[in-house]
Parts: C-alpha cells; sequence; structure tokens
C-alpha cells in the first residue's frame, strides 16, 4: 500500500475517531443539559401545582374559620339560634362558596346539624355512615387544648378526593378556655374542581388514585405519550400519609429541542469530518484540530458553570466548526431567553393573582357597605312614611301625637348616623345650618331619656340668648349623645348630669381664669356647651390620652375608643373646640366651644306657602320596596298627587311606552332590579317629550355626582321630609318646558 494510501487512512482514521468524540462529546453535554433543565422545569411545575392546590385548601380553612368564629355559630351550639344553618348553608351560597358538605358538633361531640348539597343543587341532611369518620376529625380538635385549634386534611371517600376543615367554634374575642364545638366542612374536589385547578395551571390535569410507583418523592415525572409527559404530585393527608396524586401534562419542547439539536450538532460534525478527510496532514492539524481543542474548552466550560451563566462559545472563520459554535450560542441564549421570559410570566401571574384578590376584596366591601345603607335607608323612609300618615290621622290633642313626633326625630336622626357612617373615612364636611342650641340640647336630652343614660337625671341650664350657631346638627346631636353616655357610664347609670348653655368672649381680661381648651380658639363671641357630671373623675395621665382613637377605659364590649376622637373631629369641623378638665373624687366636665353666629335671627325655616294654583298632578313613583312605595304614595296622595306606582325600571318604562297617560314627573329610586334608576333616566331622556325625572336614594356615596346631577332633574337622598319632598315635586313640574 502506498504511502499516501496511508496517510489517507490515518487522516481518514484519525478524523473519524476526532469526530465520533465530538459527536459523543456533543451528545453528552447537550443530553446532560437538557435532562437537568427538564428536571429543574418539572419541579418549579410541581412546586406551582402544590401551592396553587394549597390556596384552595386555605381558601376553605378562611370559610370554615370565619364561620366557625361567628358569634351566630356560637349561639346555634348553644341552642339560642336554631335558624343559623337554614339561613347561612342554603344551596346558592354553599355552591358559590363550592363547599359540599357542613358537619355541626358540640363539645361532647354530638351532632347538632348535617347539611349536603347534592348534585340537582337541592339540600339533605348526612347517613350515618358518612358521618362516623367526620365525628373522628372533629374529635381531634375537641382534644387539642388550643382553643384555635383548625384540623386540615385530604380523604378519599367515594371514590373521589375530598378536603377536610374541622375547626374549633368560639366567640370572636376570645383568645383562652375552651371550644363551644366543632364545625366541620368539606369540598369535594372532583372532575370539575380540577378542570378549574387546570386552567389556573395552564396544563392538562387529573387525579390518580393509585399506589405511587416511587419513594420519598413528592414530584416525580414519568414519559408519556403525545408530546407530553406525566408530572405526578403527591397530595397527603394530616400525618403526612399519601392520598392521592395529582397528574399534570408537562410539555416535552425541551427534550424534543435537545434530540433535534443533537441531531443537527452531529449531522454538522460528520459533514466536518468528510471535508476534513480529504485536507493534508498539517491543515487538519493546524486549522482543524486545534479550533476542535477550542470548541471543546468552551464547551467544558459550559457544562461546568451551566447554561444561563457560562459565556458564550468563542466564534472563528465561516465553516462547519463555527456553524456548530453558532448553534451552540443560539441554544444558549434560546435557553436563558426562556428561562428569564419563564421567570417574569411567574411573576406576572403572581402579581395578576394577588391585584385580583384585592380588587374582589374591595368590591365585596365596597357592595357590603352601600347595601347596608341602601336598605336601612329604605326602612327608614318606610316608617318615616307610616309614622307621618299616622301623625295627619290623629289630633294634635292625641297623646301619642307628641310620641310620634319623638319617632321622626329619632329616625332623621339615624339617617344622619349613616351618613356618618359613610362618610368618616373622607372626612366629609358638616352641612351647615342655623339652630338653636337650647332647641338641640332639649332633643338630646328627650333622645337619650329613654335609656342610654339610664336612671340618670339630666339638668338643662340655660345662661345666654340669643344662642344661635351654623352647624349640623346631627352631627353636633352625635357629640352630644356620646358625652352624656359616657357620663352615665362614669357614675354607673346613677347620678346628675349637667347640661350648661353659655357664652365667652375671647381674647379674656387679664384678671379671668382662661378655661380649659381655649388656646386653639381665636378672637370672638363663643357659645359653650358644658357637660359635666359628678362620678370619680379621672387621673391625669388618661386625661391626656382620653381623645386618641381606640383609648379606652371601658371593659372589652362596652366601648370602641372612637367617640371621643370622632367628637373632637366633628367639633373641629365646626370651627371650634373641647375642652376638659377632671378632678378625681369631683367628676368630669367637656366644654364645647362654638362660633357664635353673626345674624340672631331666627334658625327655624320658612314655613311652606301653599300654591293656590296647585292642581292636582300626575307622578310615577319608582321603587323596589313595597313598604317605601305604600307609606309615600298615600303621603303624596293626601298633598294633591295622583300617583300610579312601579316596582322597579322596567315595569316604569312599561307604563311609559305603552300607556296613554302623561305623567308631570317621574319620582325614581337608584339601585333597582332588572333596570335601575340611572337606567331609567337615561330611556326617559331619549323620549320625544320626556317628564322631568327626580331620583330619591339612599345609597347615593357610591355614584358619580356629576352624572347624576346632569342626568336627574333633582336628587335627594332617603329619608326626606314630606314637605320637603312635596315642595320639590312641584317646583320641577312649575319649572319643566310644556
Amino acid at each position: 500500500m502506498k504511502l499516501q494510501h496511508k496517510a489517507w487512512a490515518l487522516i481518514l482514521a484519525a478524523v473519524a475517531v476526532c469526530a465520533g468524540g465530538g459527536m459523543l462529546g456533543a451528545r453528552y453535554l447537550v443530553q446532560d443539559s437538557f435532562a437537568r433543565l427538564e428536571v429543574e422545569h418539572a419541579t418549579r411545575e410541581g412546586e406551582r401545582a402544590k401551592r396553587v392546590f394549597a390556596q384552595q385548601v386555605q381558601a376553605l380553612r378562611a370559610t370554615t374559620q370565619d364561620y366557625a368564629y361567628w358569634i351566630d355559630a356560637v349561639n346555634f351550639v348553644q341552642g339560642k339560634q336554631p335558624e343559623f344553618m337554614s339561613e347561612n348553608f342554603e344551596t346558592d351560597n354553599m355552591g358559590y362558596l363550592r363547599i359540599s358538605e357542613v358537619l355541626v358538633f358540640d363539645a361532647r361531640g354530638r351532632v347538632l346539624a348535617t347539611v349536603k348539597r347534592e348534585r340537582e343543587a337541592r339540600l339533605s341532611e348526612l347517613a350515618a355512615e358518612r358521618i362516623a369518620p367526620l365525628r373522628e376529625l372533629a374529635q381531634l380538635v375537641l382534644a387539642d387544648q388550643n382553643p384555635k385549634a383548625v384540623l386540615q386534611t385530604l380523604r378519599l371517600a367515594d371514590g373521589g378526593l375530598e378536603i377536610v376543615i374541622a375547626a374549633g367554634i368560639r366567640p370572636p374575642n376570645q383568645t383562652g378556655g375552651v371550644v363551644q364545638g366543632v364545625m366541620v366542612m368539606v369540598r369535594r374536589f372532583d372532575e370539575a374542581e380540577v378542570h378549574l385547578l387546570a386552567d389556573v395551571l395552564m396544563m392538562p390535569a387529573r387525579l390518580s388514585f393509585e399506589t405511587p410507583g416511587h419513594s420519598n418523592e413528592s414530584i416525580h415525572v414519568q414519559r408519556g405519550k403525545a408530546g407530553l409527559d406525566d408530572l405526578h404530585v403527591l397530595l397527603e393527608d394530616h400525618q403526612g400519609l399519601p392520598v392521592a396524586e395529582l397528574v399534570l401534562g408537562l410539555d416535552r419542547h425541551l427534550q424534543e429541542q435537545g434530540q433535534a439539536l443533537n441531531r443537527q450538532g452531529m449531522m454538522a460534525v460528520a459533514l466536518t469530518a468528510l471535508m476534513a478527510s480529504l485536507l493534508l496532514v498539517l491543515i487538519l492539524d493546524r486549522f482543524l484540530l486545534k479550533r476542535l481543542q477550542r470548541l471543546c474548552t468552551d464547551i467544558e466550560v459550559i457544562t461546568r458553570d451551566g447554561p444561563t451563566s457560562a459565556p458564550p462559545v468563542l466564534v472563528q472563520g465561516r465553516d462547519e466548526i463555527s456553524s456548530l459554535a453558532s448553534v451552540v450560542n443560539q441554544l444558549l441564549q434560546r435557553v436563558r431567553s426562556d428561562a428569564q421570559e419563564q421567570r417574569r410570566s411567574f411573576e406576572r401571574q403572581e402579581a395578576i393573582q394577588a391585584q385580583l384578590m384585592q380588587s374582589q376584596k374591595s368590591e365585596a366591601l365596597g357592595r357590603l357597605a352601600g347595601g347596608i345603607a341602601h336598605d336601612i335607608n329604605n326602612s327608614l323612609a318606610a316608617v318615616t312614611g307610616w309614622v307621618r300618615l299616622t301623625i295627619e290621622d290623629l289630633e294634635e290633642k292625641h297623646p301619642g301625637h307628641e310620641s310620634l313626633g319623638q319617632a321622626l326625630k329619632a329616625t332623621k336622626y339615624a339617617d344622619g348616623l349613616i351618613r356618618q357612617l359613610l362618610a368618616f373615612g373622607r372626612k366629609t364636611a358638616p352641612k351647615l345650618q342655623r339652630l338653636h342650641l337650647r332647641n338641640l340640647v332639649e332633643d338630646t336630652r328627650r333622645l337619650v331619656s329613654a335609656g342610654l343614660t339610664r336612671e340618670c337625671e339630666i339638668v338643662a341650664i340655660h345662661r345666654v340668648d340669643p344662642d344661635v350657631v351654623e352647624g349640623d346638627p346631627t352631627q353636633l346631636q352625635q357629640v352630644l349623645v356620646n358625652l352624656l353616655i359616657n357620663a352615665s357610664d362614669a357614675m354607673e347609670g346613677k347620678g346628675r348630669i349637667e347640661i350648661t348653655i353659655d357664652e365667652i368672649f375671647l381674647p379674656l381680661g387679664g384678671d379671668e381664669t382662661p378655661p380649659p381648651g381655649i388656646a386653639q380658639l381665636g378672637e370672638g363671641r363663643f357659645l359653650t356647651i358644658v357637660v359635666r357630671d359628678f362620678g370619680p373623675g379621672m387621673a391625669p395621665d388618661v386625661v391626656d390620652r382620653v381623645f386618641e382613637p381606640f383609648f379606652t377605659t371601658k371593659s372589652v364590649g362596652r366601648g370602641t375608643g372612637l367617640g371621643l376622637s370622632v367628637a373632637q373631629g366633628i367639633v373641629a369641623h365646626h370651627g371650634g373646640h373641647i375642652g376638659l378638665s377632671s378632678v378625681v373624687g369631683e367628676g368630669t366636665h367637656f366644654c364645647l366651644y362654638l362660633p357664635a353666629s353673626a345674624d340672631d335671627a331666627s334658625a327655624s325655616p320658612p314655613a311652606t306657602v301653599p300654591d293656590p294654583e296647585k292642581r292636582r298632578r300626575e307622578l310615577l313613583f319608582v321603587d323596589d320596596d313595597q313598604l317605601v312605595r305604600q307609606s309615600w304614595s298615600a303621603l303624596l296622595e293626601r298633598m294633591g298627587w295622583n300617583v300610579t306606582r312601579a316596582r322597579d325600571g322596567e315595569e316604569a318604562w312599561s307604563y311609559l311606552v305603552q300607556s296613554a297617560q302623561r305623567w308631570d314627573v317621574v319620582l325614581t329610586d337608584l339601585s333597582m332590579p332588572r333596570l335601575d334608576g340611572v337606567g331609567l333616566g337615561q330611556r326617559i331622556r331619549s323620549m320625544d317629550q320626556p317628564p322631568p325625572v327626580v331620583l330619591l336614594s339612599g345609597n347615593l356615596d357610591e355614584a358619580d355626582e356629576q352624572h347624576l346631577k346632569a342626568l336627574f332633574a333633582v336628587v335627594l337622598r332617603k329619608p326626606v321630609e314630606a314637605g320637603d319632598l312635596d315642595r320639590v315635586l312641584n317646583d320641577v313640574v312649575r319649572c319643566a318646558p310644556r
């Protein structure tokens, strides 16, 4: 054989060996890197699935604790509120909370009530064999010495997975003692729940109840078919024993990319070996072997430091080896970008989920506050209407005439308290009007004498006239009520309370003793209301903190610590101040300073002058509350209106478009089913000759004030005085275009 042939054979053998070593090395490195990436990806997805499933368990736990720590639940266990189960666990509520079963046990482990939600959306009781295992879980909570003990576990029942939460029933403010009973809630994690979980995880999911084929691994991957691997996530009960496995469909895109890259690399190396076999040994040594050695060194660095932190492979020339290096660099860049994108996607998903939960809480709180205000104002409006009808039916000398008048004042005071509750956090300015302090004190004294101050004697002393100020009567009455109740509590409900109305001119003369609290006032004439009790008085350290929010010396359940801080804020909004003086053993007196009105004219509103040209006009009254419709319709009919009643906006709209009758004005509520007041107003505006629309609602705080003013002729808040409502309606009709 010729030397040339031997050289060719040697070159072919050497190139074949080098090419084979390069392909095997590249295959090992790429396969190992992708294998680690797949393991890390599977671990992250498995941990995420466990967190999402744990959030389902925590949500049921929070629901169970909310009901278990409710005072109504304690009353039910004690036999004081038997309607607790029927009112709180009907089909709609259980469906909304995704609760399958609810059981209540007493402190001895006896079953008090059971509720099961069937698939047909009906309720039934649990069988004895179903109650037995749940009673065992409840016994564990009863045996725990901690009153806040909660047991959460997973169990298999009827071929399916169930989430079980058992919480001890106790009063909401209890920090020690024993539990009153146990509430157990069960959520069946059926196929629908699995589908919801799959939507959150964005991958196929199912439950497996077979014995795991692996040990000591909470997350395990098994090769599957159709481009998906099976990611097994172990679910354990409260004892750490395996109950079931959550099987997720894990995409094998990394594995497929690694195999494709491996094939491309092997093909590139094979082509390079074929071309290199035709070159001379010198060219092979100078231009090929050294570059391969450099490439292997770079790949070793990638293997040592990892694909996400290693430097890129050095690329030289324009041949197959440089192409291989470029492909490796592209792979590294792709791996890094995929890792960063997955991390950003996970962070975005966590942030979106947190924002969604917060928005849902805010929306629920807003709806709760608005709904309570709307319902209470509707009730007050109905009560006011019926009381006014009764007053008109009675003679002025009737013994009940004055009592009904006091009832009307009480409803007006309650309406002001509701407004204060909704507007306290927004620092709403007071609605000022001219009023006499003598009348304010007398009205407040009659209000609290009904039982708020128990057996205390309240004496009013008037030392000044005139006594007119610019103030909000509801807010100032709230201040006086708080001070009188505090004085009564200080004397344990027995004793004498003095309310003195006087005046003071600032600045004082040089020989006058300054009363408490005048340092924050300017110059001028101020009217004072002094509320004095003859109780035990307050220590100096208590006097220094008495206006702090949430500070109280009363026992738990009797005071919130907000009364005096709210009173101080109200008086400050009126341009005044509250002074305090207390002597241990002699009593306490609070002094309210209010700027006196410059005009001493009467503060009473002018009487309504009847319109001599007033005729009996047509009114369409729209309100979803039956009591409000009946009472106020009767009042308005007595004032000369022909009233047509409608239960909601849809019924009122049908009257407007289908009836030949024409109405002078439409009086509507805001929150109604089917079609609310805003929707009705928009429809009426679209008519050729629309009647004017007046809005009367008790839930205006969450509405857009500018939008309401642009849509309605007048916007009123429930409850309203009957005379004011009649005057407003007549003014609207009088000003409406013919």
